[in-house]
């Protein structure tokens, strides 16, 4: 029989603490958003239901909100890649998909600007109106989140924090900006495909 005292100790695992804390963030995150989206629906059927106009003819274009959403859906790709990327200890790759998926998220900042001043809406002008703000707000508060996850991930991938062994931040800010990403496409349909 060989003794295994002398061995040398197993490498620890790093627990994966930040995409557990991470899930659940982003769970509780979109059970917030699901409950403006439901007093949003809420509001609209029961103007629906008495028959009043919830927006106002051509106010809501579909047309820029749909940018919106490809432009997310590209940045499920490059946020991916940077994961891939990471992991597989290409540096250059990680640091190019971080980048572009910031350069994703200013550009998004950009077309909300755009649809919140081409609709002409008023906050305090009526229900529809307000809650319109209300949805798009939460959904731009969890965008800015998210943002800054991608940007305090890519400055410490600049530092060299990570690598294949250390790359759980990384897959946080992807299951972050995948959820921020999935809010869109709720918005998306609720608020400017069936208005």
């Amino acid at each position: 029989m060989v003794a295994t005292t002398g061995l040398p100790a197993p490498e620890t695992t790093r627990p994966r603490s930040l995409l557990v804390g991470t899930m659940f963030s982003c769970a509780a995150a979109f059970m917030f958003f699901c409950g403006v989206i439901g007093v949003y629906i809420l509001k609209r059927a029961e103007a629906r239901g008495e028959g009043a106009e919830w927006f106002p003819e051509g106010a809501v274009e579909l047309g820029p909100s749909g940018f919106i959403f490809w432009t997310l859906v590209l940045s499920v790709f490059t946020v991916q890649w940077a994961v891939q990327a990471i992991n597989a200890d290409d540096r250059v790759n990680a640091y190019v998909a971080l980048a572009l998926t910031g350069l994703f998220g200013a550009a998004i900042f950009n077309q909300m600007w755009f649809i919140i001043n081409d609709t002409g809406f008023a906050l305090a002008a009526d229900n529809a109106q307000f809650l319109f703000f209300v949805v798009n707000g939460t959904f731009i508060v969890f965008l800015i989140a998210a943002v800054v996850f991608v940007a305090l991930t890519t400055v410490r991938a600049l530092a060299g924090q990570f690598g294949p062994r250390r790359a759980e931040a990384v897959s946080s800010a992807a299951v972050a900006w995948n959820t921020v990403v999935f809010m869109w496409a709720v918005v998306y349909y609720l608020i400017y495909i069936t208005k």
